[in-house]
Formats: structure tokens, sequence, C-alpha cells
């Protein structure tokens, strides 16, 4: 039931009404009677800016981020945590109780820890990144911490993946190497064998598609 006790949060993107978030973070709460209602937010890029301020004076929790807004939600939060300060993307921002706004990525963790519940130690094995976005800023550096060393991320814009590479290497003293996509994938998939797909190819409405090119074998 919702009332004026229920405290709001939600998940801001931009489409978002494929999310399955709502209705997990639902089930959640109501598995463990607490009273709170999680939403779908979503936000035009050009709109970004106001719907972070618009936590604060509509009494949110908080809320989480999804594609395309990882990167550009920092520009207007107080704070951010040293995971998001290094990875350069925020996936969860949180309110407290006087406004502040912290942002913070759970991505890096959550993504190793989804692979050593599967078995996959990912410093024993040879990576591929696809894509340049928050995600794959999240993932690069999470496999860095994990002790891969080079990361290879993978792109179709390769001005971004030599950007990307430029700046988690600025914030961890690591290496990684950036390629561009499709032209270099069949070469660098043969001498990879962990493969993430960190781009938007695949994602409702997209959801037949795959970052691997028509053709290639």
């Amino acid at each position: 039931m919702i009332d004026g006790k229920t405290r709001l949060v939600g998940v801001m993107g931009w489409p978002v009404g494929h999310s399955l978030s709502p209705a997990m973070h639902n089930a959640a709460f109501a598995a463990v009677r607490l009273p709170w209602a999680y939403v779908p937010l979503p936000v035009s890029p050009e709109r970004i800016g106001e719907a972070v301020r618009g936590l604060v004076a509509l009494g949110f929790v908080g809320a989480n981020v999804t594609v395309p807004h990882k990167e550009a939600v920092i520009p207007f939060l107080d704070e951010l945590t040293p995971a998001a300060q290094a990875i350069g993307a925020v996936n969860t921002i949180i309110v407290d109780s006087d406004g502040h706004l912290t942002g913070d990525n759970t991505d890096a963790a959550g993504f190793l820890a989804a692979l050593r519940e599967e078995g996959i130690e990912p410093g024993q094995h040879k990576p591929l990144v696809l894509g340049a976005g928050g995600a794959a800023r999240a993932i690069a550096y999470a496999l860095s911490r994990a002790g891969v060393e080079p990361v290879v991320i993978a792109a179709r814009n390769g001005e971004k993946a030599q950007r990307l590479a430029a700046e988690l290497q600025a914030a961890t003293g690591k290496t990684f190497i950036p390629r561009q996509i499709p032209g270099d994938l069949v070469e660098l998939a043969r001498v990879s064998d962990l493969i993430v797909n960190a781009t938007s190819v695949g994602m409702a409405p997209q959801i037949a598609a795959s970052p691997w090119p028509d053709g290639v074998p």
C-alpha cells in the first residue's frame, strides 16, 4: 500500500520502460515489509539536471541510473564515492536527509560478484570489453582491480574507446588498450576467452540485435 509514509526510489534512464528493476525491487520491499516504492523515471538527456535536483524536492531516498545518464549525472551531484570517482560513472544516487546527493557505482563490484558466483575468476582470463559507456567503464575498472592487465576496450567509436582507456589508466595506473569495432572484433575475439557486452545493442527495443556484426562468422 502506498500512503503518506511511503519512501520513494526509482531508476532514471532513456528509455526506461523495459527495466525490470521496479518489479524486482518492489517485490523485495514487499517481502521484507519495507514501506518503499520503486518507480521508473524516464528522463530525456536534456533534462537530466532538472531530474537529479528534483529527487530532493520530491523527497526521494535515492535513485539508480542507467543508459544514457551514468556519466551525465555527475556534474549535478555534491559528492562521489571513491569507486564512482575512479570509474567516472554513477549508477546509484543517495539522497541524504539534508538533501546532499552522493553518487556511487556498484556496477564494478556486482560484475565481479556475478562472475565469481559462476566460478569464473577474472584474473585468470583474457577478457574483451565491448563498449565505452558507463557500464564499460565500470567493467573495465573492475577487471583491472581483479588483476587483469592489460584490459582491452573495443567500441564502435574509436575515439571514445581511446578516451576511456586514457582516463582509466590515469585513475588506476593500470594499462588499458583501446580498439575499434567491428573492424578488429574477430581478431580480438580469437585471443579472448571472456567477452563482455557493455554496449546498448541487444537492449530494448533492439532485443533481437547483437554487437557481433552481420556476416561475420
